[in-house]
C-alpha cells in the first residue's frame, strides 16, 4: 500500500513539473508572425521601460529562443472597431532573436496564423483572398433566403466559412474561423478592417459550437 501511494505521489509531482515546463517552453522553437500593424518593439529586458533595440514590422516571422526566466502573464489595452471598450489582450514577455539581436517582446501581438497581406497602398487583402491563398476552397453554396436577396457561402479547407448576404443595396459579411482564439480573432479583425471605412457594426464573437465569428455590414 505504501509503495502504491509513493508511485501515485511521484506521478502527480511529475505531472505538475511537466505542466510547468510546457507552459514555459510552449512557444520555444515555433515560428510566429507579428500581427500588430505598427510593429512590435524588441526590448532589452522583459519590461516596457527598458531600452528599445528595434521595431519588428507587421508580418515579420520571429522565432522565440529558450530563456531561463519564467514569463509572467499580463494584459494590455488593445483598441478595435469591434468593441466599444479597449480589449484586454493577454500575453507575456518572451525572448526572441531578430537580425542578430536578442531581446524581449509581448507575445500577445504574435500568432502562428499566416499574416494578411498589405498592398502598396496600405490596404489589406480580403478574407476570401486570404483564405484561398493559404488554405484553398472546399465548396461554394448559393441560395436565395428571401425575395430579392442573394446569399453566397464559401467553405474553405481549414473549416473556415465566409457568408455574404446582399439585400436592398446592403451586404452582410460573416466570417467563421475555427481553431482560433478570441485574442487572435481580435488581431485579425484589426488588420482586416484597417481601411474599411464603409464597414459598419463590426463584431467579433465567440461561438458556442467553437470558433469565432467576425461580422459587419456595408451599404452602397
Amino acid at each position: 500500500m505504501k509503495k502504491l501511494i509513493a508511485i501515485i505521489t511521484a506521478a502527480v509531482l511529475l505531472g505538475t513539473v511537466t505542466t510547468k515546463l510546457t507552459a514555459q517552453t510552449k512557444n520555444t522553437g515555433k515560428s510566429l508572425k507579428v500581427w500588430l500593424l505598427e510593429g512590435v518593439n524588441l526590448k532589452s529586458n522583459p519590461t516596457d521601460k527598458s531600452k528599445t533595440l528595434a521595431n519588428i514590422p507587421y508580418g515579420t516571422i520571429v522565432k522565440p529562443v529558450k530563456s531561463d526566466e519564467e514569463p509572467k502573464a499580463f494584459t494590455v489595452d488593445f483598441n478595435t472597431d469591434a468593441l466599444k471598450e479597449p480589449y484586454r489582450l493577454k500575453g507575456k514577455w518572451i525572448k526572441v532573436e531578430f537580425k542578430g539581436k536578442q531581446g524581449y517582446l509581448f507575445d500577445g501581438y504574435l500568432s502562428a496564423m499566416p499574416a494578411l497581406e498589405i498592398d502598396d497602398h496600405g490596404f489589406a487583402e480580403t478574407e476570401d483572398a486570404y483564405l484561398k491563398r493559404n488554405y484553398g476552397v472546399l465548396k461554394i453554396a448559393k441560395k436565395v433566403p428571401k425575395k430579392g436577396a442573394k446569399e453566397t457561402s464559401i467553405y474553405y479547407k481549414n473549416r473556415a466559412v465566409t457568408t455574404e448576404t446582399s439585400y436592398d443595396g446592403c451586404t452582410d459579411h460573416k466570417l467563421l474561423l475555427k481553431n482560433i482564439s478570441l485574442d487572435e480573432a481580435i488581431l485579425f479583425e484589426k488588420v482586416l478592417y484597417k481601411n474599411a471605412d464603409a464597414a459598419q457594426n463590426i463584431k467579433v464573437e465567440e461561438q458556442k459550437a467553437g470558433g469565432v465569428k467576425i461580422s459587419s455590414y456595408d451599404c452602397d
